[in-house]
């Protein structure tokens, strides 16, 4: 997987944040990605970020609000917080996308 994160491509615009550049990756997180674009498919989904770079995750249950800008982490179908299983660095390795 490949992340240019804070990197606008040409022809493209960066909706958030509206101005300035995106603040740094942390270690040891979960972080949910979406691209929506015109004349192609978008895509979406979630990533840990390693110590070597971002791994591609599926996080079963896990959803984002529909609130556009500042998603927060919820149960699929409910608007119930998603709580962080514990153990995570296991749960990357048992739902890691190839």
């Amino acid at each position: 997987m490949e992340i240019a994160y804070g990197k606008v491509p040409r022809g493209y615009l960066q909706k958030f944040p509206s101005s300035g550049a995106a603040l740094p990756l942390a270690i040891g997180q979960v972080y949910i990605f979406d691209a929506e674009t015109t004349g192609a498919s978008g895509v979406n989904g979630f990533f840990y970020m390693d110590q070597s770079g971002p791994i591609l995750i599926d996080v079963p249950g896990l959803c984002g609000s529909t609130f556009v800008g500042d998603v927060k982490p919820v149960k699929c179908g409910t608007n119930e917080p998603y709580v962080e299983p514990k153990g995570l660095e296991q749960v990357v390795k048992e739902h890691r996308v190839d």
